[in-house]
């Protein structure tokens, strides 16, 4: 894949790609959320049903990666959180930084349910929907939400000028209050400090950490089609990445760990070949990451099975 800006404005920015089949594409999208809407390419037809799968994949490759080739050349957010390998990695990094007990917090309560699948000592929190016909091909997701660690950051002193700077005190926006005492102005008056503090902030001085999850949302398919049984989101906004689980669940919380870390690699291998890209070593692995790919990789044999199996060995398929 190669790419280049070919235009821009206060609004809008157009993108030439060239995919991996050699063709070239016009791709224009708006700055503020990466919506494209002008594609242009001479070598495949313009109705999808009209293409070949692999036509298909070539135009859905070449427009994600106009989209992450922005955000790479300009820093606007133009792919999703969940779809950027960057976001992605940020919040697997940030778990790995979790103690013990910050890890049993946010993610215990989804081990605990994923091993309710295989041992029945362990009781499910949450009762499956009724239109689940086989247990064990449910999708546990969870919504996962980065904040700054200012400590970690080495940004109090920063973010305590830009507060003052706002009238406000830094200390007392640490305080934990309850919903009923944050008004609306509060909130824009963070925001605007938060803001501030990000876009004055090198990314390379930047350090995550979990600020949030989401309840545990149960995906099934019904009748051929995928549902999603939402559980609460605690913030409104997209989360920076998202957990894709199937049960059963390995029994120790050192191990599940593991797991998560292993699954998220699996998500950035996603994240990359879905744009076309082959993925950094690291992530050059085999196993479940997103749902949307494992079933791309069913589907087409333009895709290797890369969502089989577990193992580093990458079986010669990268």
């Amino acid at each position: 894949m190669d790419a280049q800006i070919i235009g821009e404005d206060d609004v809008d920015i157009g993108t030439e790609v060239t995919d991996n089949n050699g063709t070239v594409h016009q791709i224009e999208m708006h700055k503020s959320n990466g919506e494209i809407y002008a594609h242009e390419q001479d070598d495949y037809p313009d109705d999808p049903a009209k293409r070949t799968p692999e036509n298909n994949e070539h135009v859905d490759q070449a427009r994600q990666y106009a989209k992450y080739y922005v955000y790479r050349e300009r820093g606007y957010d133009t792919l999703s959180h969940a779809d950027n390998p960057e976001y992605v990695d940020a919040v697997r990094t940030a778990i790995n930084n979790l103690t013990d007990a910050e890890f049993h917090r946010y993610f215990g309560a989804v081990h605990r349910q994923m091993r309710s699948h295989h041992d029945d000592t362990v009781e499910r929190l949450i009762e499956l929907p009724a239109a689940v016909t086989d247990e064990d091909a449910v999708v546990y997701e969870v919504d996962l939400y980065l904040g700054i660690d200012l400590e970690a950051s080495g940004l109090e002193d920063r973010a305590e000028a830009i507060a003052q700077a706002h009238d406000l005190n830094a200390v007392d926006g640490t305080a934990p209050k309850l919903g009923s005492e944050v008004t609306d102005s509060d909130l824009e008056d963070w925001q605007e400090v938060g803001d501030e503090l990000l876009a004055t902030t090198p990314d390379s001085e930047l350090k995550g950490t979990i600020t949030a999850t989401s309840g545990i949302h149960i995906g099934y398919t019904n009748e051929g089609t995928y549902q999603l049984q939402r559980a609460d989101d605690p913030l409104e906004r997209e989360p920076d990445a998202t957990l894709e689980l199937m049960p059963p669940a390995p029994e120790s919380v050192e191990d599940f760990r593991e797991y998560v870390d292993y699954h998220l690699r699996c998500q950035i291998r996603d994240c990359f070949v879905g744009m076309g890209l082959q993925p950094p070593e690291p992530f050059r692995v085999l196993g479940f990451g997103k749902l949307t790919h494992a079933r791309l990789y069913d589907a087409y044999e333009f895709y290797p099975p890369l969502h089989i199996g577990s193992d580093e060995d990458d079986g010669g398929l990268f």
